[in-house]
């Protein structure tokens, strides 16, 4: 699956957390048995997103482009995992991450 993704064009991070120096990208990993797909932004719009985390976030400029990118991203990996015949189920994490769990 890692190179199926690699052939769509992500690049494939390791699973969280992710230090200053590495990008973003989809991590694949096994979870209570299942292997799961997240989209872990840039380390830098990650913090930005946090930062904001006291209040709503829906003033916060970084906020908005962390949750339009958490979305679009979370749209295009299960229509980019369904495409490469993946059956997959999504589901949602603790502090609202999103994930797929992959049959």
């Amino acid at each position: 699956m890692r190179l199926d993704l690699a052939a769509a064009g992500f690049h494939v991070a390791p699973p969280q957390p992710l230090t200053d120096e590495e990008q973003g990208g989809v991590a694949a990993y096994i979870e209570d048995g299942r292997v799961v797909v997240d989209w872990l932004p840039h380390a830098r719009l990650d913090r930005a997103a946090l930062a904001t985390a006291d209040n709503d976030g829906t003033d916060d400029e970084d906020a908005v482009r962390y949750y339009a990118v958490r979305n679009a991203m979370d749209t295009a990996l299960a229509a980019i995992l369904t495409g490469f015949r993946y059956t997959i189920r999504r589901r949602r994490r603790p502090h609202s991450r999103l994930g797929h769990i992959v049959a």
